[in-house]
């Protein structure tokens, strides 16, 4: 499968508040309040019901390939299945028992997908805490070790996200205007291409959540050292499972601090606690981070070229994606390996 390269051009779904509220009624039996959540590719609504329960309601870009609409629908079906207490959302059907109903908005036919709404604040939106880190790592171990037996033919995806091929990205390089950004990206790709291109055989595939960063991970809001959810399944795919740990470190480096690993140390020693990497995967780990952040550079600043009205959160992440990337660049990644495996409570397979 592969993304419909439309999803880089076609709008978000036009959906008013009361539009939302309005199907929600027909479609689910749910009366409540809409309200709009962020979304990069489709219409989002957070959906308050008079008992104070709350949904939340996904209308899919059009430009979606069905197969991959119904691929995410199937691994929140199959994690429920699987370990029914991680703390992701759960599918809501819809009055006629469907998952993804279709809706008329506005003369355009629309899938819909409903999910509980997991309550908490984004990690992004307080500090962070090695205790944080360490539920968060083992969390998403267990949802690795949960997605391991899962198939769908919608997870190969030709995925932009998929930090396993970054070759084709090399031509939006010189859209960066900043010249530091784009002679570091530019030896970013030049390093995946030496060394990560030729190991990936040698690495264990499967489905991945592939979007751990920090507005993807809820914290409790009555104790922001404890983990509330991990959201948002709209990047997975079939891929490497250290592209799956790489992804989330990118996103805990703390660029602004003394020690640059003080976050992703607890949080790998969490996740290894519990799904050991091998040897060739902690092999390439230093470079996935880089690539990682490289990608989300290039992507939100293209994307921000083509859609301004939405650029600021589009580039929501570029302050911390930046820094975090110059800093571990100014390292050799033979350090940054050794901390890794130094953080590593398991033994190497």
């Amino acid at each position: 499968m592969s993304e419909a390269p439309s999803l880089l051009t076609t709008e978000v779904p036009r959906v008013s508040p009361s539009q939302a509220e309005n199907i929600a009624a027909q479609v689910y039996g749910l009366d409540g309040s809409a309200q709009v959540l962020g979304g990069e590719r489709d219409s989002n609504f957070c959906l308050t019901t008079s008992s104070g329960r709350a949904y939340m309601l996904r209308f899919v870009n059009p430009a979606e390939v069905p197969e991959e609409v119904d691929f995410q629908t199937a691994i929140l079906s199959h994690l429920a299945l699987r370990d029914s207490q991680l703390p992701v959302p759960r599918l809501q059907e819809s009055c006629g028992g469907e998952l993804t109903p279709q809706v008329s908005v506005g003369g355009q036919t629309l899938t819909l997908r409903a999910v509980s709404y997991l309550p908490g604040t984004a990690q992004f939106q307080v500090p962070r805490s090695k205790a944080l880190m360490c539920e968060l790592g083992d969390a998403l171990a267990r949802l690795d070790v949960a997605l391991n037996d899962f198939e769908h033919p919608g997870a190969k995806r030709d995925l932009l996200w998929d930090i396993s091929d970054m070759s084709r990205l090399e031509g939006w390089v010189p859209q960066l205007t900043d010249p530091a950004q784009r002679q570091t990206i530019s030896r970013v790709l030049e390093i995946h291409r030496q060394k990560v291109v030729p190991t990936g055989q040698r690495l264990r595939k499967q489905v991945i959540h592939n979007d751990l960063n920090a507005h993807n991970v809820l914290v409790s809001s009555s104790d922001p050292q404890r983990l509330a959810g991990i959201i948002d399944f709209g990047d997975a795919l079939y891929a490497p499972l250290i592209n799956e740990l790489a992804t989330a470190l990118a996103y805990q480096l703390d660029s602004h601090g003394d020690d640059l690993f003080l976050y992703c140390r607890p949080m790998i020693a969490a996740y290894t606690a519990r799904q050991p990497l091998t040897d060739a995967e902690l092999d390439v780990l230093p470079e996935l981070v880089a690539s990682r952040l490289a990608l989300s550079l290039l992507i939100a600043q293209h994307r921000a070229m083509l859609y301004p009205q939405n650029r600021d959160y589009i580039l929501r992440n570029q302050v911390h994606a930046w820094g975090s990337l110059s800093r571990l660049m100014a390292l050799s990644f033979s350090q940054a390996d050794t901390i890794f495996r130094q953080s590593c409570t398991s033994e190497l397979k």
